[in-house]
């Protein structure tokens, strides 16, 4: 079993600080990835670890830059946190990235909501910011 699959089952049996713990120590002795750095930002927002999905996301685009899918992951929570303007930069910065098909369709889709959202938003608070 690699550590992905490890770690994953150990979240899946409710050890989900053990699966982050076992991630972190695999970083932490050089098996840096965007995989595992996604992964661990999975396995934080599981556990409502709001800054350190967001920190883990972040460590996944700086290993991975073309890779899309931290700035979606992201854009995800911005946009279930109707922090519309946001949501638009870190979907705009998805779709220009590396996604499969699926969540390439997605993000174009969200995309589109947080652009109409965010318009509606700025028609109602003239002058204010929603980033």
């Amino acid at each position: 079993m690699d550590l992905l699959e490890k770690a994953r089952s150990l979240a899946a049996g409710g050890e989900v600080g053990r699966a982050i713990d076992l991630l972190e120590d695999a970083v932490a002795h050089g098996e840096e990835s965007a995989l595992i750095a996604k992964e661990i930002a999975r396995l934080c927002l599981s556990v409502n670890e709001a800054r350190a999905f967001t920190n883990w996301c972040h460590e996944a685009m700086r290993l991975d830059p073309s890779d899309g899918e931290p700035q979606l992951m992201i854009a995800r929570v911005l946009v279930l946190e109707q922090r519309w303007g946001e949501a638009v930069e870190s979907l705009e910065q998805a779709v220009q990235g590396v996604l499969p098909d699926v969540e390439r369709a997605e993000a174009v889709r969200l995309l589109e909501l947080a652009r109409i959202r965010y318009e509606e938003w700025q028609r109602l608070h003239p002058g204010s910011s929603n980033l």
